[in-house]
């Protein structure tokens, strides 16, 4: 069938309480006037074509209606779209339900909700008896249809179904039509164009409703629930905005509350609200950096009812507040980030101070000249102050450096990713900047770059196992450590993304292990054919001290120490996690096996 061009105008707006006592009366608010049996019964089959459109919405009791040759039952939360002009419904236990039957000339039958083979209604939570003992209320919503050119349609012709279907949240379609009702004789073309939009709204979420009911196919058919929740993750999607509860969006699918929050923590590994509250937030990030609106205007426009719980929320996701976040992405903002200087300056961030140490001293590796050094186990929170930083941005070292003397300067944020996962961190850092897309290209950048040099150092004659096993050494005035295979700052690197060869030793370290501790007269059983070597100047009680430990014979005796076959490497770009500090890393192997 050919689709036509078509829009709908809202052109009525009534609201009826039928009560069980008045069986030929209804009482129509809007239009104040009262329609007697005769003129109902010439109404009440509703031939499409011949009557006006109608939306109606329930919103209490219980009852019934003829429309079209067919008879729907009515409660609250349903929602009737169809040729409903002059038609009028009958509360339940009247007379006119009888009377319904006789005038279509069939016998008695309701099309219950909890009938599957209905074909029109779909499966949904049962009104609650309060509503149920009242009189039948319901908004009467008409409109009429019109092609491109404005010509009038038919109802028959035009309208995208006609039938009942559960409100789906019963709260927003009640809202929606409760707006209507109240300011239909608002004044002004503004009042004018929104009673509009709140129709078209309220008409959308009965079609969506109606396309995206569940299929006959069986609520226990477990291919139809995952299909169902599916579609309720999209609805989510698309529809944030709304009031969505757990109970609605199962009423939805027609799915048990406790079967479709399993299956939908299955399909998105969280819970629906949860979920909801993330889309949420990411639209109103971008609102944040888009507009100018006020903090209540953006939670109202993303679906949050009120400002207080929106900041509740968003702090808990981005962990800024909202205004925080917006200062955050709308300049440079001054941070302060010890041992995260690696992301930031990959993003194009520059702290307004670097990471210092007494005794390791600053990160040479990176480009920091004219950046202030805090010294991070000695520098106090009036040295922090004189720098005026705006964000204090910390890793799991805020607690092993008692950072929380640092606590008050500026606002706070800890990031929570294990350093061994700096992509991750990286994601993070750059999720609160607003530079997600650079983060990507970034990571993106380096896999090529540990490609290209994992194929250089295949590119020999055998291979990078040509050139025989590589370690690396971290030594001080008092320790050794070999670093793992699988864990650390090197392994990952070494033999994962390189593809270099561990020594035999390291097959032998169980895998929880990071590092190896060595005594100078185990270093005899080191088998390694290539040695990176970095200092650690910690535990120095004189310059120089930290080298003293391999003048021992027995690291003096290895093969590969007699070759030369040993590379000293920046302390703190191997001893670092980062992207930065990975480029490093492969520079230097390159510069050292190619």
């Amino acid at each position: 069938m050919e689709r036509i061009a078509l829009t709908y105008i809202l052109t009525d707006i009534g609201y009826e309480e039928i009560g069980q006592e008045e069986p030929g009366i209804d009482r129509c608010e809007e239009t104040g006037g009262r329609r007697g049996a005769e003129e109902t019964a010439l109404h009440q089959q509703g031939e499409p074509g011949k009557a006006g459109a109608e939306l109606w919405v329930v919103t209490g009791g219980r009852g019934s209606v003829g429309c079209g040759g067919r008879v729907y039952e009515l409660g609250r939360g349903r929602i009737l779209l169809g040729p409903l002009e002059g038609i009028r419904a009958e509360a339940a236990g009247s007379i006119g339900q009888t009377q319904i039957g006789e005038q279509l000339g069939q016998p008695m039958q309701l099309l219950r909700r909890d009938r599957p083979d209905a074909g029109i209604s779909v499966p949904g939570p049962k009104p609650e008896k309060a509503a149920d003992s009242g009189p039948l209320t319901l908004y009467r919503l008409a409109f009429r249809a019109a092609d491109s050119t404005g010509a009038p349609l038919p109802p028959g012709e035009a309208l995208p179904f006609v039938g009942a279907a559960d409100c789906a949240p019963f709260s927003f379609c009640a809202e929606r039509a409760q707006k209507l009702y109240e300011r239909r004789a608002e004044p002004g073309a503004a009042a004018a164009l929104e009673r509009q939009i709140a129709f078209q709204e309220l008409l959308l979420a009965a079609v969506r409703q109606r396309e995206e009911a569940p299929s006959g196919a069986g609520a226990n058919a477990a291919p139809d629930r995952r299909e169902a929740v599916r579609r309720s993750v999209a609805r989510i999607e698309r529809d944030y905005r709304e009031p969505f509860t757990v109970e609605s969006l199962a009423a939805s699918a027609g799915i048990g509350r406790w079967t479709y929050t399993n299956l939908f923590k299955e399909a998105t590994g969280t819970l629906p609200l949860d979920y909801l509250n993330r889309i949420r937030i990411a639209q109103a990030k971008r609102l944040l950096l888009a507009t100018e609106d006020r903090l209540g205007e953006i939670a109202q426009r993303v679906g949050f009812s009120s400002e207080y719980y929106f900041s509740r929320r968003f702090k808990r996701e981005a962990g800024l507040s909202p205004g925080q976040y917006r200062r955050l992405h709308r300049r440079e903002v001054r941070v302060f980030a010890p041992y995260l200087e690696d992301a930031l300056l990959a993003l194009g961030i520059v702290p307004i101070a670097q990471y210092s140490h007494r005794a390791w001293g600053v990160q040479e590796y990176l480009p920091l000249e004219g950046v202030p050094a805090f010294d991070i186990a000695d520098g106090t929170r009036e040295d922090l102050l004189r720098l005026k930083p705006e964000l204090l941005l910390f890793d799991d070292g805020f607690e092993r450096w008692s950072l929380d003397r640092l606590s008050g300067v500026a606002p706070k944020l800890i990031l929570q990713q294990p350093g061994e996962a700096w992509a991750a961190k990286l994601r993070g850092t750059a999720a609160l900047f607003g530079r997600e897309a650079e983060a990507q290209r970034i990571l993106r950048r380096y896999g090529e770059e540990t490609r290209e040099a994992g194929a250089r150092l295949a590119a020999a004659a055998g291979g990078a196992a040509s050139r025989g096993s590589v370690a690396c050494l971290r030594v001080s005035a008092r320790h050794i450590r070999l670093y793992a295979e699988r864990s650390g700052y090197t392994g990952p690197l070494l033999y994962g993304d390189l593809g270099l060869r561990p020594p035999e030793i390291l097959r032998h370290l169980p895998e929880a292990e990071r590092s190896l501790p060595l005594r100078p007269e185990e270093l005899a059983r080191l088998d390694a054919d290539h040695w990176f070597v970095v200092f650690d100047k910690s535990e120095n009680r004189y310059p120089g001290e930290e080298r003293r430990l391999l003048e021992h014979p027995c690291w003096l005796g290895l093969p590969s120490v007699q070759a030369g076959r040993v590379y000293e490497a920046d302390f703190f770009a191997w001893m670092n996690y980062g992207v930065l500090a990975h480029g490093r890393k492969i520079r230097d192997v390159l510069n050292a096996l190619v």
